[in-house]
């Protein structure tokens, strides 16, 4: 009888791991706003900055549009910090400025028009 206790107090703290890894997922939201660069190389480093964290899903940047496509856990990382990682790479948004220092370091074809 003590056997069949501990193998279905292991059964449910599995199924309770298993629902709480699928109620996190369902918690991802997408969102989209404008983030400055002109080439592949921008996109690159734009999308690279941010899948470097694990609570960001998925990130598409659109060279053409200048829109990024992000999909994250907002339980576990902020609109404000994706816009800072984005920032910190040398990428403006309407939310983050980059520093001119690491802007500055770009390649040139990735000097993007800043706003004043």
């Amino acid at each position: 009888m003590k056997a069949f206790k501990r193998i279905l107090v292991i059964v449910i703290a599995i199924i309770a791991c298993v629902v709480n890894v699928h109620a996190k997922s369902l918690h991802d939201e997408t969102t989209t706003f404008k983030v400055y660069g002109n080439c592949n190389m921008c996109k690159n480093r734009i999308e690279t900055a941010l899948l470097k964290n694990q609570n960001i899903k998925k990130a598409s940047w659109d060279a053409k549009s200048k829109m990024l496509t992000v999909i994250y856990d907002p339980h576990l990382i902020s609109l404000d910090t994706i816009n800072k990682i984005i920032a910190d790479a040398g990428h403006d948004t309407d939310k983050a400025k980059a520093g001119d220092t690491v802007y500055n370091s770009l390649p040139g074809c990735c000097h993007y028009e800043r706003k004043k």
